[in-house]
């Protein structure tokens, strides 16, 4: 869990913050992107309910094994924060372990732990989750602490105090001497200004210290509340027991008067932004990003398929270009970046210190900008379609991985059905959508770029 220093942290692809960003920008250095994970046994059925409260419910029945996972995700991210108060949702993430009325601090975890299973929970721009796996026969007491962490949380000023110091130190870890994430920052900050996609999850220093116990208590108050949260159970589940524990644990929490949500726009942008930075950095790195629509946008089939041509493997554009053919660059890639609202077709490039800054990125942005002049041919196409299907099917080869994709479908696309959907929306992708993307969002006035390379450097 994000919130926990022994809790691993967990990032999903639909709204990926920072350090992940950059784990797989360094990842790419090193190693190419494979595939390896096996798939999943059966395919389960889906039930969905409302209760009363507004609560959505969502039941996937998969009897492979004797075991529930259980998924409670909030439509609260940290873009929810107001100004100057940024980082308040990862923070209400730590302080729903540290007690309710009827569990003590820390117990959560400690009694999933004792069932057998384990529990992690995670911030996003554009949610908030928690989770437990455990044993079948177990699924009424996750129920039972879901719903005390939804209703019931004790907020202190003890732990306030003590948790802000946590995630002060996790923002520390993430940013000091870390000059690529310093400089991803940046970018972000570049690329998204006015909205509150400029920041993520981690939020401002400062701003953690001006979060006061009233401030949490009026967004745990406000966004906890079962009209804005999905509960998916998935496992080796009856859908209408599930209901019936639903109802016991959830049913007699009342609804809150959450904000609706209003969408975010970029600000119009007429040219190309650049900015450096110069770091005590062994590695310089060029990190930019054409902007592009939201998660839910039309668009996003053909621009997924077109951040794979360019980047997967040795065998992507970007690799054989300025990695084998150009020799100017150690590592390149690129990925679709996406939030709800907005998103970024993220490239870049880590090149040692003798290069040219300025020639590696003209070498960067001709190979993107080259999808907008020459279509690709229907083998190099297929091969994409087919990598981003398997993708996608072998990435769900665990019961908690279903329930999480679930979720997502229903919190962001505001459909559980779009989970369905995914496994065959490349299937009519044509060449002709991969160059009609790449001519409407792969140019220069969409573009962000920001250079990071060692200090008191020449060049």
């Amino acid at each position: 869990m994000e919130a926990q220093g022994q809790k691993p942290t967990r990032r999903s692809t639909l709204w990926i913050t920072g350090g992940v960003v950059i784990v797989a920008i360094v990842a790419a250095v090193f190693a190419v992107w494979t595939l390896t994970k096996p798939p999943s046994a059966t395919v389960g059925s889906i039930t969905a309910y409302t209760l009363d409260n507004g609560l959505r419910l969502i039941v996937y029945q998969d009897t492979t094994a004797p075991v529930v996972s259980v998924n409670v995700l909030y439509r609260v991210g940290s873009k929810d924060e107001p100004q100057g108060k940024r980082g308040m949702a990862h923070l209400m993430e730590h302080m729903a372990y540290k007690g309710s009325k009827n569990v003590g601090p820390e117990e959560h975890s400690k009694l999933i732990d004792q069932a057998g299973g384990q529990d992690n929970a995670f911030t996003g721009d554009d949610m908030t989750g928690y989770w437990a796996q455990l044993p079948k026969e177990k699924l009424d007491l996750a129920l039972y602490l879901f719903a005390e962490q939804m209703h019931n949380l004790v907020l202190t000023q003890e732990h306030l105090d003590s948790e802000r110091e946590v995630v002060k130190e996790e923002w520390r870890v993430r940013l000091e001497n870390q000059p690529v994430s310093k400089a991803f920052d940046k970018f972000r900050d570049i690329a998204f200004a006015g909205t509150p996609y400029a920041k993520g999850p981690e939020g401002y220093m400062e701003d953690l210290d001006n979060i006061t116990l009233e401030d949490l208590q009026n967004f745990y108050q406000t966004y906890y509340a079962p009209n804005n949260a999905v509960l998916v159970v998935a496992g080796d589940v009856r859908p209408n027991e599930v209901l019936a524990l639903a109802k016991k644990h959830f049913g007699g929490i009342p609804k809150a008067q959450t904000p609706s949500p209003m969408p975010i726009t970029l600000p119009p942008q007429t040219q190309m932004r650049e900015e450096t930075l110069e770091m005590a950095v062994q590695l310089p790195v060029i990190i930019g990003g054409y902007r592009v629509p939201g998660s839910g946008h039309a668009d996003q089939p053909a621009l997924e398929v077109a951040g794979l041509i360019l980047s997967r493997g040795q065998s992507s554009r970007l690799y054989k270009k300025l990695v084998r053919e150009q020799q100017l660059s150690v590592g390149a890639g690129g990925f679709p970046l996406v939030f709800k609202d907005v998103g970024t077709m993220l490239i870049f490039a880590f090149f040692t210190p003798d290069k040219d800054p300025t020639q590696v990125k003209e070498a960067l942005l001709a190979e993107v900008e080259r999808l907008a002049t020459e279509p690709i041919d229907e083998k190099e196409l297929q091969k994409a379609k087919n990598q981003l299907t398997a993708q996608y099917i072998f990435g769900l080869d665990s019961i908690s991985r279903v329930a999480l994709e679930l979720a997502e479908a229903e919190v962001i696309y505001g459909d559980y059905k779009e989970f369905e959907k995914a496994k065959t929306k490349y299937d009519n992708i044509t060449a002709a959508d991969v160059q009609r993307v790449a001519q409407t969002y792969f140019k220069r006035e969409n573009l962000t770029i920001v250079t990071l390379k060692p200090e008191g450097g020449t060049q």
